[in-house]
């Protein structure tokens, strides 16, 4: 937990400093609302670790694996990727980094929770945990990146699109979110 933590954290902090780097100012100009949709994806991605990997591991028995460390570097490498895309010259590149990050994502996801619901000790408190749910979600995260690198979400002119699918990725990954904080609101009530 401590490692995943940690990344985080300088994920965290290398999004806020890559935000005064580019140099970002309030304003509904498509480029700005476009990267702004961008820089709240990625701080929503990178809670949505951190949150994932605490609440698995603080509210069930879990013996991690090498997978699980080494997911939680990978991720990172993703979220690092991504964060150094940011702009509004790169939508593209910015989505790329996004399919393979939520899809490899759905995929850690599934199988550390799948894990974690194998072992007896923790059957009642992974009975109610919304696995499908959860790895759909950031699947269809994923795919909502697949969709806008096919239509040329990165491409002069596509400025819609590209705020379009980053709103909706944005929803997606809110809503997989609160999945996790309602399976934490029914474990506590155990």
């Amino acid at each position: 937990m401590t490692l995943v933590s940690v990344v985080q954290a300088i994920a965290l902090e290398v999004l806020v400093s890559r935000v005064y780097a580019v140099g970002l100012e309030p304003s509904l100009a498509s480029d700005s609302v476009m990267v702004w949709l961008e820089v709240v994806l990625l701080g929503q991605t990178i809670f949505y670790v951190w949150v994932s990997y605490t609440l698995l591991v603080t509210m069930a028995q879990w013996v991690l694996r090498f997978f699980d460390f080494a997911a939680a570097f990978s991720l990172g490498v993703f979220q690092f990727a991504a964060i150094g895309w940011i702009g509004p010259d790169t939508p593209r590149n910015f989505l790329i980094m996004i399919v393979i990050g939520f899809l490899a994502g759905s995929w850690i996801s599934r199988s550390n929770t799948g894990a974690a619901a194998r072992r007896p000790e923790n059957a009642e408190v992974m009975a109610g945990f919304p696995h499908r749910l959860v790895a759909g979600l950031l699947a269809v995260v994923g795919l909502l990146g697949v969709v806008g690198v096919l239509a040329g979400a990165g491409e002069p002119g596509r400025g819609p699109l590209a705020i379009a699918l980053l709103a909706a990725c944005n929803a997606v990954l809110f809503l997989a979110l609160l999945a996790w904080f309602y399976w934490w609101r029914r474990v506590v009530r155990l």
